[in-house]
Order: structure tokens, then sequence, then C-alpha cells
């Protein structure tokens, strides 16, 4: 006879496979949480929040010239330096000007 609060109870065959009805780990335990089930779905956000920001900070970066910057220095071989920067503003602005509009 099984009494009404027997957790034992609760858990099929199925979910006993999986594991679900097993002791929370350490680190759940730390966190004060039931199950390990919330901190991999927590990593799994902060993964998907950092690629989110890194491409935000890529998309701005490539915005305001700071890639194209950088990879004028690569092609160039030069160091970042007031004079580095004036070359690389001179080398855009003569690229921009040689396009031919349209309308």
């Amino acid at each position: 006879m099984r009494r009404s609060g027997d957790r034992k109870g609760e858990f099929t065959a199925e979910t006993r496979r999986r594991g679900e009805n097993q002791k929370p780990t350490t680190e759940a335990r730390r966190h004060g949480e039931e199950s390990g089930d919330r901190v991999i779905a927590r990593d799994r956000v902060i993964g998907k929040t950092r690629a989110f920001f890194s491409t935000v900070r890529g998309a701005l970066r490539e915005i305001f010239d700071e890639s194209a910057y950088d990879r004028f220095l690569l092609r160039t071989n030069a160091k970042r330096s007031v004079a580095s920067y004036c070359d690389f503003t001179r080398e855009r602005d003569a690229s921009m000007l040689k396009k031919p509009r349209c309308c």
C-alpha cells in the first residue's frame, strides 16, 4: 500500500531510465536547484547570449570601420598609430571617390 506522498509511485520505467528520479547534483544543490536541467538550460542561454552580443559587436566594428582598419594594419604590416590611421582614412576616402554613382 502506497502513501499519497510516496514519490516512487510517480515515476514510470521511462523516467527512471532517463534518470529523472536521481538526486540533484552537487552543483545544482549549491545553486539551490532541484535538478541539473536548470544548470544546462542556463548554460545554453548564456552561450546564446554571448553569441548574440558577439555578432552585434562584429556588426558595429564593421559599421564604424574598426574591422577595416584592422585589415588595413594586417595588409600593410603597420602598427596602430596616428600616422597609420591617417593613411587608412586617406586610402578609404580615395576608394570612395573613385566609385561611380548612379542617379
